[in-house]
């Protein structure tokens, strides 16, 4: 244990990433559910996500920014870089995209429903959500689950890559 505890990491970057992976790849898969299914639960589990992951890729980038000084002059790094920094920028606008919509859709679910008048029958309740939200946050979160695994194979390229 004594020699554990001569060693640190000097850098969040590393422990900051994998939260918005993990969580715009699970936004993914909320939405792809919700698209199929329309059920709110799904609507409302992609809100969290996308939410979540959209703030913790930021923090993602902002921590990256100290490591890239420390790594300058690594051939991979230079080479990789400055289109890792791009896919975290596109991951972060997509992911918030995808928030907004599953908010927008969100809003419009809340809405109250319109009275019924006298002597009129009320409408059944819907099982499913209506298609127009289920397509409006698909497009947005499979988008941001694409950028966020090609960012993080850049990443990993840049840590573990190998020439082949």
């Amino acid at each position: 244990m004594d020699l554990i505890a001569q060693y640190e990491i000097p850098f969040l970057h590393p422990l900051a990433v994998h939260f918005p992976l993990v969580l715009i790849l699970l936004g993914a898969g909320a939405a792809g559910l919700y698209l199929v299914l329309g059920r709110a639960g799904w609507r409302q589990a992609g809100l969290i996500l996308f939410v979540l992951g959209t703030v913790s890729a930021w923090v993602a980038q902002e921590t990256g920014h100290a490591l890239e000084n420390a790594v300058e002059g690594d051939p991979i790094v230079e080479e990789v870089v400055e289109r890792h920094e791009a896919g975290a920028e596109w991951t972060i606008w997509t992911s918030a995209l995808a928030a907004v919509a599953f908010g927008v859709v969100s809003a419009a679910r809340l809405r109250r429903p319109k009275p019924v008048e006298d002597g009129e029958e009320a409408p059944p309740p819907r099982k499913r959500e209506p298609l127009w939200g289920r397509l409006l946050v698909v497009l947005p979160a499979v988008l941001a689950a694409a950028l966020v695994a090609w960012t993080a194979h850049l990443g990993g390229i840049m840590v573990w890559g190998v020439p082949r």
